[in-house]
């Protein structure tokens, strides 16, 4: 009997649980895709390729080129299964619409009799259970997936050339997620531009035994904006807040130096205070559900710095298998979820785990949890690891550091999810002198870890003092700390996926996509985990702003994704919903192409504060058909790329780095000297013959950052030894490696690749 799955660690896997008498074959993803046909097949004219809008808005599919091999081997297999065939594609939108396609191209005429398999963990249980009870295929999830499909490209093939038109560039788009998430990005940009910071002072006192006449006053600007930190200039007693000024109570912001001397009136001449009040109460930090796909790629994010696409494309590895002592096993269950919900099974295991590691930890009961989403599916799981007491521990060595830690992330929540709450006691108090100036405070303390045992987040210990009422403290020091308001923060990929979710923008599956789209188009640069928008990406903002504010905005996109839910639950028509969209929204794109198009530059520059290097004068950015570039207003043939003085720092840096690296080395077509270059677009250095352009015999080679360390251990020796250079890896990621071939060496050094 025939098996087809999506990826061939996927096959390998189950082929190993079902054994021989079942044939295991994989598709390698999606085998058909939208037509870019112009026509019909009787001849008609389509006004988006591959869309039949007059027709129903029928999809018109044909098979990837590089498919073709696959679909080949397939039918043969399917012919010669006797048995038939069972489809166990992933159980979501994509993996259902992947087996009616498979189906369709199979020759299964009657989608009714379509035999799928459906587990959320690749165990031997969980695929004998899936092969004993196949189940009908979900043509509601098919349809809604084909709705998103064509959706997507309605809105982009008719809004993506009103870009290109209005900024001379080709290579834009315009999406109906990645839109409203780019709007996103450049709205919190402009409002930190357009904050202004406002004064405002804290005020801090030190407490203690000692007695003394009169306090130290210290008067301090903070360096750090960030007002959430800990105040550490004070000493180790006991700091609180002033509260109330005779009496009365503290303005709640002083805004000024001057008002703050108003308001103090010789504080620190009454140093002596009386505890007024102290109140105990019992405070919990109760556990958190398992991870869904957005909260693991948030906590990825957040505490792995791992991008949202890494993450996914590691976890779909985890989750089909990877080899554990010479055999494939799947580690977690499937990474594509909304549910937090989790199988008897898994949670007792888990409880024995508890029971046995940190006994004082496990609480009477299983603890299960809630989803959020209405069209979380309870059926599925949450992210959770296959077996439970395959602790990280178990797995060291054999898996790839950062692997292991996504592994570890995912085994700590769920452990941690059916552990018991951290309990803390909280003492409050107030202190008082005899004019009845007020300072106070509380202080927590950790009597109960619960499941920080096992996540190791920080806790405090039980204070070494303790406070009664009627107790005299004295005033020992006066923080008069100044502050800023702080701009709100830039997006990182972590809160970016929290605020799509919030505003049921894009799907969990698709926040990785959506965020890998708009850096790949340059609208958006992601350094060290912050988001800042491009001036490309600014302008494509403001263009879609100016006349498409519905596209750019949550409240459509997030009704449209309800849709496709309701779609997927069959509450409503594929045609209904595509209907109701694309005839509006192509009559407005229509009507405002001609207006835009007669208002283009102002979108195609920016001023700036950048000098002509030759003339003196301000430039401008522009945004041509190669991307961005600065021009002179006043000398218009004055053109720089627009790293042009990042350029200048470079190639005199790499001249003077690699200039030992051209002697003696000339051009094999040419016979000149080569000299030392550096990339405009990548500012990368490298070694070229002057007349050296993409695409010409001229030679052109990589410098080299030292002798590689493992030739060297090796006994590699002169020329047989490499050197370090950089290389492409996947998907254009550089990375410094050894100059001889994989098998020969393979020497990669370590250290963060870099996305080009």
């Amino acid at each position: 009997m025939l098996i087809i799955v999506e990826s061939p660690a996927k096959a390998k896997t189950i082929s190993k649980i079902v054994g021989s008498k079942y044939v295991v074959k994989a598709s390698i993803g999606h085998i058909r895709g939208l037509s870019d046909s112009k026509k019909t097949a009787d001849g008609r004219s389509l006004e988006v390729n591959g869309i039949d809008t007059e027709n129903d808005f029928l999809p018109i599919y044909e098979i990837d080129e590089k498919k073709k091999d696959v679909v080949s081997e397939l039918k043969k297999l399917a012919k010669a299964s006797k048995d038939g065939i069972l489809f166990a594609t992933d159980s979501d939108r994509e993996g259902e619409a992947i087996s009616w396609h498979l189906a369709d191209v199979l020759g299964v005429k009657d989608k009714s009799t379509i035999q799928r398999l459906e587990f959320h963990e690749i165990t031997q249980k969980a695929i004998q259970e899936a092969i004993a009870n196949p189940r009908k295929l979900n043509l509601q999830l098919v349809s809604a997936q084909q709705a998103r499909q064509v959706l997507d490209k309605l809105v982009g093939y008719k809004l993506s050339p009103v870009l290109w038109k209005a900024m001379s560039n080709f290579h834009l788009s315009a999406g109906r997620v990645q839109s409203p998430a780019l709007h996103l990005i450049c709205l919190r940009e402009q409002e930190i531009l357009a904050f202004k910071p406002e004064e405002f002072w804290e005020i801090t006192g030190s407490f203690s035994d000692d007695e003394l006449n009169k306090a130290k006053e210290i008067w301090q600007i903070a360096e750090d904006q960030d007002n959430s930190k800990k105040d550490e200039t004070l000493p180790k007693n006991l700091n609180l807040k002033l509260s109330k000024i005779k009496g009365k109570k503290l303005p709640e912001k002083v805004t000024s130096k001057q008002e703050l001397i108003t308001i103090l009136d010789n504080l620190a001449d009454f140093p002596q205070f009386k505890v007024t009040s102290v109140t105990q109460k019992t405070e919990k930090s109760y556990t958190r559900p398992p991870f869904i796909t957005s909260t693991l790629q948030q906590a990825a994010s957040s505490k792995l710095g791992l991008p949202p696409k890494l993450t996914m494309q590691m976890a779909q590895k985890l989750y089909e298998g990877i080899d554990i002592d010479g055999q494939p096993t799947a580690l977690i269950t499937y990474m594509r979820t909304d549910s937090v919900n989790l199988s008897q099974e898994s949670v007792e295991l888990a409880r024995q785990f508890i029971k046995k590691e940190f006994p004082d930890f496990l609480p009477k009961e299983s603890k299960f949890y809630k989803s959020k989403s209405r069209n979380a599916q309870e059926a599925h799981e949450a992210i959770r690891p296959t077996n439970p007491m395959m602790s990280p521990q178990k797995l060291r060595g054999k898996l790839e550091p950062r692997m292991l830690k996504l592994y570890e992330l995912i085994w700590t929540q769920m452990i941690a999810c059916q552990m018991s709450d951290e309990i803390r006691e909280r003492v409050s108090f107030d202190l008082e002198n005899s004019r009845t100036d007020q300072f106070g405070g509380s202080i927590a303390w950790t009597t109960h870890l619960g499941f920080k045992a096992i996540t190791g987040e920080e806790v405090s210990l039980k204070p070494k003092f303790s406070l009664e009422v009627g107790q005299v403290l004295f005033l020992q020091e006066l923080l008069y700390l100044q502050k800023f308001t702080s701009p709100p923060s830039r997006y990182s990929p972590a809160s970016l996926i929290k605020k799509l979710e919030e505003l049921g923008i894009g799907r969990p599956s698709t926040y990785a996509s959506i965020i890998s789209t708009l850096q790949d188009r340059e609208y958006v640069e992601n350094k060290q985990n912050v988001m800042y928008p491009s001036t490309l990406g600014m302008k494509i903002n403001d263009l879609l702003t100016d006349n498409f504010a519905e596209i750019t905005g949550s409240a459509m996109t997030a009704q449209m994704e309800d849709n496709l839910d309701q779609i997927s639950r069959g509450e409503k028509e594929y045609k209904q919903v595509l209907s109701e969209f694309w005839w509006p929204f192509k009559k407005e794109v229509e009507e405002k192409s001609g207006i835009i198009n007669e208002n283009k530059e102002k979108y195609k520059s920016t001023e700036t504060d950048v000098l002509d290097p030759k003339h003196g004068d301000l430039m401008v950015l522009k945004i041509g058909r190669f991307g961005e570039y600065f021009q002179n207003p006043n000398h218009p043939e004055s053109i720089y790329p627009k790293n042009f003085r990042e350029y200048e720092v470079a190639i005199n840096e790499a001249r003077v780095t690699y200039a030992d690296q051209t002697k003696g080395k000339k051009c094999e077509i040419c016979k000149k000297d080569l000299i030392v270059r550096v990339s405009k677009a990548s500012l990368k250095p490298y070694i070229a013959c002057p007349d050296y352009k993409v695409g010409n015999k001229h030679t052109v080679m990589a410098v080299n950052f030292g002798p590689c360390p493992k030739c060297s251990t090796d006994g590699r020796t002169g020329k047989n030894a490499g050197v370090l250079v950089q290389k492409k890896g996947f998907r254009s990621k550089s990375f410094i490696g050894c100059s001889l071939a994989k098998d020969v060496c393979g020497y990669i050094q370590p250290g963060k690749s870099e996305e080009k």
